[in-house]
């Protein structure tokens, strides 16, 4: 089967799994008047749901004024801005959460999903790497004439990674070590996602940590994908990219906060649906990566999980620990806010 036809299939498997939830009718109330936000995000297509909110009035329908959509290089400089006040929601996968928790002190909550995996199909890409390739949208960019052709080859080479200890780090020192090499070994370099193919060309890096429409115009570049580490890391994490707020703005903005809810329920509903209704996500995220609407198409399809379960987050925490990016385990159960139902 190739590749195209086998996106086919997860796209299709995907919005059966989730179309018979997005028909219950949850229900939550909006704020009573509008609150003004602002809105960290990275410049990825998952990033198209959110845009689709803002755009179709979806966040103003709910009492959410955005004023403003930042975006950020990485997710800890947003998580930062949010600690800061200068945002009030931000994007960041579970990696990145977890550490700035538990490592730094942060008192986040989270909010919704942003992104993710179907669990089932995850389950069956680890053993398939034409559905990992369909599946995954995060991957790692190798030059082909290099003699990198397995995860244990980055030993003691440069590998790039958008920021330190997030989930770049984690997921491909995840891969290393399960094909029997030492991470510890593999200098960690910080580039930004659209700096990524141009270094790896001119052998400036070894390798980089990519995230879609990246991945895809690391193949468009001649580059060679070596492989999909988030496949290898999670297992039955549905939500990896998270919405986030701080404790302290949860709890004085209740109503906004259950606004924003809502908003991400139904616009993740809205993209899950149907073919057609992805596309009108991908159209608005362009807008956001700047790329156009043929490459997006192109690039394996953001999967909108609904909600955000204990085990979307303990479980990365629980890899993390033994991985030794964590100093001692984490009840992270003090980070999820009640989920939109």
């Amino acid at each position: 089967m190739n590749n195209k036809k086998m996106k086919r299939v997860v796209a299709s498997a995907v919005a059966a799994t989730l179309g018979a939830t997005v028909m219950v009718g949850f229900a939550a109330a909006p704020a009573t008047a509008a609150t003004d936000i602002k809105i960290g995000i990275l410049t990825i297509n998952s990033m198209g749901s959110l845009k689709y909110a803002v755009d179709n009035g979806i966040m103003k329908k709910n009492g959410l004024n955005v004023t403003e959509l930042i975006k950020f290089p990485a997710p800890p400089p947003g998580v930062a801005a949010l600690a800061s006040g200068a945002i009030q929601f931000t994007y960041a996968p579970s990696i990145a959460v977890i550490n700035a928790y538990a490592n730094a002190g942060i008192a986040l909550k989270v909010v919704a999903p942003a992104d993710g995996y179907n669990s089932a199909i995850l389950a069956k890409a680890k053993t398939s790497s034409v559905l990992a390739a369909a599946l995954d949208d995060t991957a790692v960019c190798v030059n082909p004439a290099s003699e990198i052709t397995r995860w244990k080859d980055l030993e003691g080479k440069t590998v790039s990674v958008p920021a330190r200890k997030a989930q770049g780090e984690v997921t491909v020192a995840n891969a290393v070590r399960n094909d029997g090499g030492n991470p510890a070994t593999i200098n960690w370099v910080t580039i930004g996602f659209p700096e990524v193919v141009p270094s790896v060309q001119n052998n400036k890096i070894a390798a980089g940590f990519t995230v879609e429409p990246f991945s895809g115009a690391c193949k468009a570049a001649g580059m060679k994908i070596l492989g999909f580490p988030g496949v290898s890391f999670f297992d039955k994490e549905q939500a990896v990219g998270l919405w986030l707020t701080t404790a302290t703005f949860a709890a004085a903005n209740p109503a906004a906060v259950k606004a924003f809810q809502k908003s991400i329920f139904e616009s993740n509903s809205f993209a899950m649906r149907s073919k057609a209704n992805m596309d009108k996500i991908l159209q608005a995220a362009t807008t956001v990566t700047g790329q156009t609407l043929a490459v997006t198409k192109q690039a394996n399809p953001p999967i909108y999980p609904l909600a955000v379960t204990k085990i979307d987050i303990q479980t990365p925490a629980d890899k993390m620990l033994k991985l030794g990016f964590l100093t001692k385990p984490v009840d992270v159960a003090g980070l999820l806010l009640a989920q939109y139902r």
